[in-house]
């Protein structure tokens, strides 16, 4: 009986441990993507993230090992949301040009509420990939713009929109999502609070597809 219950005793603790220890990265994690919306991956410290987080910066790297290895688990991370995000509404039973819009709206939230997706993109777009993180983000990114160009692909072949080229239209798109959306990030005069940017984007959308629905003849 004393053996059951140091064994449930030992159990229950190595349990709580572990969700301490999954509290903290979580924390950590958001602290660093916070900060990933402000600046770029090399101008980001162990130190500020750790203050931000409120722990020591020991702790970090006790989670993370190395900056390298915390940046890498933000990227995955930010790439496991957008990945979620976007296959769920490419996966929609809907029709093609409710699953055409779906997926703009879902990609559109996405950078607003993950701005580090932003940041990564204008970075790695700026001056190339320079790490295996960098490289894996700007991949599956292009995946799923690929996935995208698909879902118009479809639109066109039933009937729902005019006939537009699906590749086109879609690297149209991702560049004027990700350019309108990247000016929630600027501290100047050009500068658009994120929901002016969700409005501005739907107001584009509306007359987009009116174009879009237009005469399929042409």
């Amino acid at each position: 009986m004393a053996d059951e219950r140091a064994g449930a005793a030992a159990t229950d603790a190595a349990a709580r441990g572990a969700r301490r220890r999954e509290r903290t990265r979580a924390l950590v994690l958001d602290a660093a993507e916070r900060l990933l919306a402000d600046r770029s991956g090399d101008d980001v410290r162990v130190e500020d993230v750790a203050a931000r987080a409120g722990i020591s910066p020991a702790s970090v790297y006790v989670h993370f090992g190395t900056k390298d290895g915390l940046m890498a688990a933000v990227a995955e991370r930010v790439l496991g949301v957008a990945t979620d995000a976007l296959r769920s509404a490419y996966a929609a039973e809907t029709t093609p040009l409710e699953r055409f819009a779906g997926v703009g709206a879902a990609y559109l939230r996405l950078l607003l509420d993950h701005p580090a997706v932003l940041r990564y993109l204008a970075v790695t777009g700026e001056r190339g990939a320079r790490s295996p993180v960098e490289e894996a983000v700007a991949t599956r990114f292009g995946e799923l713009r690929a996935e995208f160009e698909q879902s118009i692909r479809e639109a066109v072949e039933t009937g729902a929109i005019r006939s537009v080229d699906p590749e086109q239209l879609s690297w149209f798109l991702f560049g004027a999502w990700n350019g309108v959306a990247a000016l929630a990030l600027r501290r100047d005069g050009l500068a658009l609070a994120p929901e002016r940017v969700e409005a501005t984007v739907v107001e584009a959308g509306l007359v987009l597809l009116e174009g879009l629905l237009g005469s399929q003849d042409d």
